[in-house]
């Protein structure tokens, strides 16, 4: 941290997984007086102007001692580990900044379930190998009021508009997950261990169910957990025996949480109507693996994180927005008044 002669604002890093990211981001943000809140000692918090956190808490003691303080800025939407009722009291700048990697993977489940619910390998393949002649079709030359309207009839084929969408876990990947849905008219349920707050359920438009509502009542079911040892298998024959037959299962988290030989055999009695899968048991998936040969079965390796993301992105997202809170500018994402 600057010493007392340093005019620059003070903007403090609550989150120790940051320290290998700040010199590079001091270097860019030369305006800024940059540190790591374990670095600094108790009289050094009253002359802080700006606190970032990703998870660590920000409790209304802490709030408190931050005498100078003006805004507060959370990596990612799910402000869980800050007293927002202390924040607020005090009338702080207050935002939030999406974190790319969540993003990433939310992008990648909202694809699946369009693809899935558009038939969208079976749909390009039919296409591409002029299935139409089996149907004793021949080409004709379209116009606006002459059309083949859905000329290969796949009868899996239906709008996403209406249905339910299950999340299991909702951290930062459910929560971007959850906001992709609503755009789309879906209702979306979800399932963790500590049910989030009444305004973020209101902020990301989901209700809360435990796992077995959840299975039974969703169109489509997107894995969004960690890969520990509770989660190991936990969708297995009889959770994916809850699942509607018309339903669809979407993994974007580890493969592990899914019992694939279950899933494989669920997917070839049609006891679900598919799945969109984006991580395995094994990776590369095996060229052998009974899930290559299934036409229920989007399969993709293991792209979710995008272009990749790094600390030094995200965090360098969050100052760039703290620069313009410290202006005194709107948070672009607002988290001032309750949702």
């Amino acid at each position: 941290m600057s010493d007392a002669t340093d005019a620059r604002p003070r903007v403090v890093v609550l989150d120790e997984e940051f320290r290998s990211a700040l010199p590079d981001l001091a270097a860019r943000h030369p305006g800024l007086a940059l540190a790591l809140a374990s670095d600094l000692d108790e009289g050094a918090l009253d002359g802080v102007d700006g606190v970032i956190t990703q998870m660590a808490p920000l409790d209304a003691g802490l709030v408190a001692r931050l005498g100078g303080l003006r805004a507060v800025l959370k990596v990612g939407r799910s402000y869980h580990n800050i007293d927002v009722d202390a924040v607020r009291a005090r009338g702080l700048a207050f935002g939030a900044v999406p974190r790319k990697g969540p993003n990433c993977v939310a992008e990648l489940a909202m694809t699946f379930v369009l693809a899935l619910s558009k038939d969208l390998l079976v749909s390009h393949e039919s296409v591409a190998t002029g299935a139409y002649r089996y149907r004793g079709l021949k080409p004709e030359r379209s116009a606006q009021w002459k059309m083949a309207f859905h000329w290969m009839r796949h009868t899996t084929l239906h709008e996403v508009t209406g249905k339910t969408l299950g999340i299991v876990g909702m951290g930062e990947i459910g929560i971007e997950l959850a906001r992709r849905a609503q755009a789309f008219g879906m209702t979306t349920h979800y399932t963790k261990r500590t049910p989030l707050s009444a305004e973020l359920e209101r902020r990301c438009g989901a209700r809360y169910r435990d796992l077995d509502a959840l299975l039974a009542e969703s169109d489509y079911v997107c894995l969004a957990v960690p890969h520990t040892d509770e989660t190991e298998g936990m969708i297995g024959r009889e959770q994916l025996g809850r699942m509607k037959e018309s339903a669809f299962l979407v993994n974007v988290c580890r493969g592990g949480v899914v019992d694939e030989e279950a899933l494989v055999e669920a997917l070839q009695a049609r006891r679900i109507a598919g799945a969109g899968l984006d991580v395995f048991a094994y990776e590369p998936l095996p060229a052998d693996s009974a899930l290559c040969s299934l036409d229920n079965v989007i399969l993709t390796p293991h792209v979710g994180g995008g272009s990749g993301t790094n600390r030094v992105l995200e965090l360098g997202a969050a100052l760039d927005e703290m620069v313009r809170l410290l202006d005194g500018q709107r948070p672009t994402i607002d988290l001032s008044t309750p949702a």
